[in-house]
């Protein structure tokens, strides 16, 4: 009995340690919207920037997002899509995100998910919640983003 009170209680202290962890971004980048039917109400995001945030440090950031707009000929789109960060150390954050998209104010926001991380880092296991403004103007971006990041 006394070994599986060890294993269990060793199995609690490990699963203690992920923690809920205030999250801070500021980023810069480049973005490519192209349309992907006739009408343009289906449209293709990509972007790349880089910046710095809590946790992570110093890092780029990869997303790719599919947008729809929210009527036929609308300048406001839905958006959803990935997005993988990746630290100066070469850990990767991973998450999904949707949000709204408004091209005539070039305003966006946005709610991050966080889903996990490269596999044996700190984020492997990582949840929580962030938000997103960004602004979007002749093909440049800049985000910042504040919420939480619970990992081990």
């Amino acid at each position: 009995m006394s070994l599986i009170a060890l294993a269990l209680a060793g199995i609690a202290s490990v699963a203690g340690l992920a923690q809920q962890r205030p999250f801070h971004l500021v980023e810069h980048g480049r973005v490519q919207v192209r349309p992907l039917d006739t009408t343009g109400d289906t449209r293709e995001l990509i972007a790349d920037g880089i910046g710095t945030a809590t946790h992570l440090g110093l890092f780029t950031l990869h997303r790719e997002a599919i947008l729809t707009a929210q009527t036929p000929g609308g300048v406001v789109f839905n958006a959803q899509g990935t997005a993988t960060l990746t630290a100066a150390n070469g850990d990767q954050l991973f998450t999904t995100f949707t949000g709204t998209v408004d091209f005539s104010t070039g305003h966006a926001d946005l709610i991050y998910q966080w889903t996990g991380g490269t596999t044996g880092s700190k984020f492997e296991n990582a949840t929580g919640t962030t938000t997103w403004s960004v602004d979007v103007a002749n093909g440049e971006y800049d985000s910042v983003a504040d919420g939480e990041i619970i990992f081990n």
